[in-house]
């Protein structure tokens, strides 16, 4: 009897998932369909780039991303914004996770649940209502227009959903572990980085690339930190190379082809911690 129900529900389960999958399919077309497109006419000529974007390129002109890359001088523009996502990722994570580990296994709780809502009221303030401030700030100690200034912002303003990700995640953790360190001798930084870090890798995969695909796309704080064109970034130089090159769409796009590959990359690397990480920190907060 149950394997005639078995084969009585199995047509209902079989259309039920064909148009899961059909509607998976549908919004990944769409999805996918601009990048098509930027892809196809990265390889196009002008005319054609211009009369007929969404076809097949006739004559594929793989030149193209050779002069994208001289022209915009992608090499340093890839090299800047490396360095700058890079530094502001080993400063957030090694600063929120430390923050996160006294909050959390800390005995003075009162103290330092305050201090835990301090930081989430970072996440709560309008990011708009602090920018005038903020860079009048950055200017009167002469970090604008650096690296270095601009790694200093990103760490501060990505902080704080760091620290609610990873507070969450540790307090989900058995206090035994961290008894059985001290127990075998290890001090406060040697029960964090030997014992506690490698388990929080998944929450700390999940920071590292929500983190590393919003700096990585950021066009505002570029914009208004960074005046010398030698420290632009990637979107800076996207969008100066766009305004030099207003008719020439098979360059742009051959450009902006080149320069997420990198982010791309870094995605597919950590993606198979993204949602463990996030719903371990969400849920155990």
């Amino acid at each position: 009897m149950q394997e005639t129900k078995k084969l009585r529900r199995s047509p209902r389960k079989m259309l039920h998932e064909a148009i899961i999958m059909l509607c998976m399919l549908f919004v990944t077309a769409i999805t996918l369909y601009p990048f098509s497109i930027m892809i196809m006419v990265s390889f196009k000529t002008t005319k054609d780039a211009l009369i007929s974007p969404a076809t097949i390129p006739s004559v594929w002109k793989w030149e193209n991303y050779v002069t994208a890359w001289d022209s915009m001088n992608i090499g340093t523009v890839l090299l800047n914004t490396v360095i700058i996502v890079g530094f502001s990722l080993l400063g957030i994570i090694a600063l929120s996770g430390l923050a996160a580990y006294i909050i959390a296994w800390s005995k003075n709780k009162r103290f330092y649940n305050f201090l835990y809502l301090f930081f989430l009221s970072g996440i709560m303030i309008p990011f708009y209502t602090t920018l005038v401030p903020l860079v009048k700030q950055m200017n009167a100690m002469s970090i604008t227009n650096s690296l270095v200034g601009l790694i200093v912002y990103y760490c501060g303003m990505n902080m704080p959903m760091a620290v609610f990700l990873y507070t969450g995640f540790v307090r989900g953790i058995s206090s035994e572990i961290l008894e059985a360190g001290r127990i075998d001798g290890a001090n406060m930084m040697q029960l964090y980085w030997r014992v506690l870090f490698p388990i929080m890798k998944p929450i700390t995969a999940t920071i590292l690339v929500l983190d590393a695909l919003s700096l990585w796309n950021d066009f505002l704080m570029p914009r208004i930190l960074l005046t010398s064109s030698k420290l632009r970034t990637v979107t800076l130089a996207q969008f100066y190379f766009r305004t030099e090159n207003n008719n020439k769409w098979e360059l742009a796009f051959a450009a902006y082809v080149i320069t997420i590959i990198p982010i791309i990359i870094f995605y597919f690397v950590f993606q198979k911690d993204i949602v463990k990480g996030v719903a371990a920190g969400a849920v155990k907060g």
